[in-house]
């Protein structure tokens, strides 16, 4: 049984796929299997996969179209590693990213975060602001991107696993679902300030820039936390407000893009940044 698990969900991503795997063969920790899900790719995606089948360690498993959360799902239901991480199939890892963590595993450790960074296609780099945790009484939220999340595999299943019925926010809803499930074992969380994880900005397709998904996803997330968020972080309702106003701009529809603007405001009148977007936005 391997430490690691790494998934990686895939769609007619081939142009950038090698390069994901060569920097998991690339590891200087070794003890690891990488599962490459096809979410039914129409590109000869299977044959890229098929070049790096020679190493057993690396899987592949073709299904119909689902979605990256449902992907990833069905990676970690054939996973056998001690701890999940979930890569994109566009980004790419340091030589030691599994080898950071190693180093810093005890017995009580149940997620593990690392740093990101933001690599364009003009060769500008910004590193990712830190996630880790925020605490809420006895609740907490967790921000974290692909890649940058380690979790023991019992952990992952006994959150529930991803949401594939959101059409974003994907990684923030398991957040808040995996810290508070975390709350109530004996593990704890360990966050390390290192980037070892390049996120690819390019072209080509994600969710954060299909703005229809956004706002739905946007709209689903809050629905189904907004209890919890009304009680304890009304900044981050906010914020989401905010979201679907830019979302509802770049989709021209100003009616929505006006009233989840005025709601951003609402729930936080001192932030300036909303008073920027109504301008920005409306007028």
């Amino acid at each position: 049984m391997p430490l690691f698990s790494i998934i990686t969900p895939t769609y007619n991503r081939i142009n950038l796929l090698s390069n994901m795997i060569v920097s998991v063969k690339n590891q200087t920790f070794t003890d690891w299997e990488l599962i490459i899900v096809d979410d039914g790719s129409t590109d000869n995606t299977s044959e890229i996969v098929e070049q790096f089948l020679a190493d057993d360690r690396i899987k592949y498993i073709k299904k119909n179209n689902s979605g990256a959360a449902d992907s990833r799902n069905v990676g970690a239901g054939s996973a056998s590693g001690s701890f999940l991480v979930f890569l994109d199939s566009d980004d790419e890892v340091s030589i030691k990213w599994l080898g950071t963590v190693v180093s810093n595993l005890k017995a009580d450790t149940g997620i593990v975060c690392v740093a990101a960074q933001r690599r364009f296609s003009s060769g500008k780099i910004l590193q990712e602001p830190l996630f880790g945790t925020k605490i809420f009484g006895k609740k907490y939220k967790l921000k974290f991107t692909a890649g940058s999340l380690f979790v023991r595999r019992e952990l992952f299943h006994q959150a529930g696993c991803y949401d594939a019925q959101l059409a974003s926010n994907h990684h923030t809803d398991l957040g808040f679902r995996l810290m508070n499930t975390l709350i109530n074992s004996n593990y704890k969380i360990v966050d390390l300030n290192v980037p070892l994880v390049q996120i690819n900005v390019h072209e080509s397709a994600r969710i954060r820039t299909n703005w229809n998904k956004v706002r739905e996803g946007s709209i689903m997330f809050l629905e189904k936390h907004y209890e919890f968020m009304l009680r304890n972080d009304k900044k981050g309702v906010s914020n989401l407000y905010a979201v679907i106003a830019f979302s509802n701009y770049k989709l021209n529809d100003r009616k929505e893009c006006f009233k989840y603007i005025v709601k951003a405001i609402r729930w936080n009148p001192v932030s300036y940044k909303n008073y920027i977007r109504l301008f920005k936005y409306i007028f």
